[in-house]
């Protein structure tokens, strides 16, 4: 998949920043214009900021390195989890764990208690519950699968972080920053863009627009040899217009012919009377 043109990001509300009043004064490169108090995004710095995001990605996948993907904000957490798991990739959704990556080792016991209880729950030792104990150990189970369930298959900190919003998940940023992962992110007009590693000037708070933009992250960019097809393609018209215009000259050369053909009848005839 190729990088969206600049009108389907357009049609998905990415150019639309935040009133002038809160945009963060080093976002100035990634604005284009301010219309009616609102800062407008310029779309193509959005381009290749994604070309940018397409190499870090292929590349963390091609060495094998886990991806984290994040987006806590309500309108983006099913095409957070849609996208990561279309890579088979770790993702939050719910919120944020506060030492999630400064304080891993606690969260790898968290993790590895919730895998134990549901093995335990799905295992032959559990039918020794009542049904009363048995509904409360579900209960807990769904409850932490609900916050960790994306994560449960993590075992070492995530070499690349991917987030929906960099504004709506500050601490993911700060944490990622002190232990030093590189952050992917959608970054709006009221973030710093310099605490994200690989910044995305658009508008966080249109789902249309996150969703384009982390299905192109996930996508391979296009290569060359595509290019160079298309090219051969539009050679070949041009082709079929030149065969037309050598059959309209030996047209032209045949009528030219017939002309002196007449004017010897004419004088015959003149010679009889």
């Amino acid at each position: 998949m190729s990088v969206p043109s600049l009108v389907e990001l357009a049609e998905s509300g990415a150019h639309f920043g935040h009133h002038k009043s809160l945009t963060f004064p080093k976002t100035k490169d990634f604005v284009y214009s301010i219309k009616n108090n609102v800062a407008l995004i310029n779309l193509e710095k959005t381009q290749e900021a994604l070309e940018k995001a397409q190499e870090v990605f292929q590349k963390a996948v091609k060495e094998g390195k886990p991806v984290l993907f994040v987006g806590t904000r309500r309108a983006v957490r099913g095409i957070t989890k849609e996208v990561a798991e279309a890579v088979d990739c770790h993702y939050i959704t719910e919120r944020w764990f506060g030492g999630m990556l400064t304080n891993f080792s606690t969260m790898l016991e968290s993790i590895k208690r919730m895998n134990k209880l549901e093995e335990y729950l799905s295992g032959d030792e559990s039918k020794k519950l009542s049904k009363k104990e048995r509904i409360v150990q579900s209960n807990k189970l769904e409850r932490i699968k609900r916050f960790m369930g994306g994560v449960k298959d993590l075992k070492e900190i995530p070499s690349l972080i991917i987030l929906a919003s960099a504004s709506e998940d500050k601490i993911a940023v700060q944490e990622a920053n002190q232990v030093g992962v590189p952050v992917i992110s959608i970054s709006d007009t009221d973030m710093n863009p310099e605490f994200v590693t690989y910044p995305i000037p658009a508008n966080d708070d249109a789902p249309k627009a996150v969703e384009l933009i982390l299905n192109t992250i996930i996508s391979k960019p296009a290569t060359k040899k595509t290019a160079v097809k298309t090219e051969e393609k539009e050679v070949v018209p041009t082709k079929t217009v030149a065969k037309k215009t050598t059959t309209k000259k030996t047209e032209t050369k045949e009528t030219t012919t017939k002309k002196p053909a007449k004017k010897t009848t004419t004088k015959t005839t003149k010679k009889a009377k």
